[in-house]
């Protein structure tokens, strides 16, 4: 990758009470080597915005908790990169080469949209992603497109839901791309079982949610209007073309 591609990608690391496991995460992102990397400190209570900025990366801190979708949101409007790179905060086996992959085929103008699926890690979180890749958090996608989906703010944990439903809806070329080694630590691990259960069954209540409101609302069928382009904003895929 070119240097020029390099700088016009940012990777965002929305984060909750992630200070075990977000120092690791970003100098992985750090030493991908394809831009800045920004952690989305989205309320915390647990040093996660110290420990990620203690590991290098640029903290833009949320003053309360306002769910994933909107942690989201708030990071891809404080920057001017054309390409945000997404990886959650808790994962484990992330080497700079997923990252990279991720990242090049929306830079090079191959494809709109990149979303990492899991292989080869903990056969739980790698058995989840097959079974719906659909709410895999690590994806790559332009900046403006990522702040055309609608409800974006709102969506929290359905986050995943309403790119991917948006995605279908504009006919995004969407590549798959295999992140070998890679897992999660699970919420139950993080926050003891029965915190962790009910924290998980709240995130599926709020993805369920998102799918149903994207489906009842109308939106399905629908094509909004294409963004107002920023001025000095440039696409990664004329970039690309020359």
């Amino acid at each position: 990758m070119s240097s020029a591609g390099a700088r016009d990608a940012v990777v965002l690391i929305p984060a909750f009470d992630e200070a075990a496991t977000v120092g690791a995460v970003v100098a992985v992102a750090r030493a991908a080597g394809i831009g800045p990397v920004v952690v989305v400190d989205d309320g915390s209570g647990d040093g996660t915005a110290e420990v990620a900025a203690a590991a290098g990366a640029e903290v833009v801190r949320l003053a309360s908790n306002v769910g994933k979708g909107g942690a989201v949101a708030a990071g891809a409007r404080a920057r001017r990169e054309a390409v945000v790179v997404l990886i959650d905060a808790d994962l484990t086996g992330l080497r700079p080469q997923h990252v990279r992959a991720l990242a090049e085929p929306v830079l090079a103008g191959h494809t709109e949209m990149t979303r990492g699926v899991f292989a080869g890690g903990r056969w739980r979180t790698t058995l989840a992603q097959r079974a719906l890749p659909v709410l895999n958090g690590q994806r790559a996608l332009a900046r403006t497109d990522l702040l055309s989906v609608e409800g974006l703010d709102a969506s929290r944990y359905g986050v995943e839901i309403a790119i991917s439903e948006h995605a279908h809806r504009q006919g995004w070329r969407t590549l798959d791309v295999p992140l070998p080694g890679v897992s999660q630590v699970m919420k139950e691990e993080k926050r003891g079982t029965l915190r962790g259960t009910a924290i998980r069954l709240r995130m599926y209540g709020e993805i369920l949610l998102e799918f149903l409101r994207r489906h009842w609302s109308g939106t399905a069928g629908r094509r909004p209007p294409p963004p107002a382009q920023e001025p000095g904003a440039r696409s990664p895929r004329r970039d690309a073309e020359g």
